[in-house]
C-alpha cells in the first residue's frame, strides 16, 4: 500500500506493546505512513533499542495494567511532545 494513501502526516501515535513484535511491526508501519511515533513497553532497555530502529521515535516506558503508571506516561509524553492523536 502506497503512503499516500494513508497520510498520517502531523499526527502522533502511541503504541502501546512496541518494543517487539507486532506491536513494533505497527509502530513501523506508522512511521512510513508519516505519524510520529511514540514506543512503549515494559522494559526501558527494550524500548531504547526499538526507538533506535525508527528515525525520529521516542520512546516511554511503562506499564499498562497500572492505571497511575498509565496515567503518568501519557502526562509524560504530551508535557514533553505534545497531544496524542492515536
Amino acid at each position: 500500500m502506497s503512503a499516500k494513501l494513508f497520510d498520517l502526516s502531523g499526527k502522533r501515535a502511541l503504541i502501546t506493546g512496541s518494543s517487539q513484535g507486532i506491536g513494533l511491526s505497527l509502530a513501523e508501519g506508522l512511521a512510513v505512513a508519516g505519524a510520529s511515533v511514540v514506543l512503549n513497553g515494559r522494559s526501558a532497555d527494550k524500548v531504547d533499542a526499538a526507538v533506535a530502529t525508527i528515525d525520529g521515535a521516542s520512546g516511554y516506558a511503562f506499564d499498562i495494567t497500572d492505571s497511575d503508571a498509565v496515567a503518568d506516561g501519557v502526562a509524560a509524553i504530551e508535557r514533553d511532545l505534545g497531544p496524542i492523536d492515536i
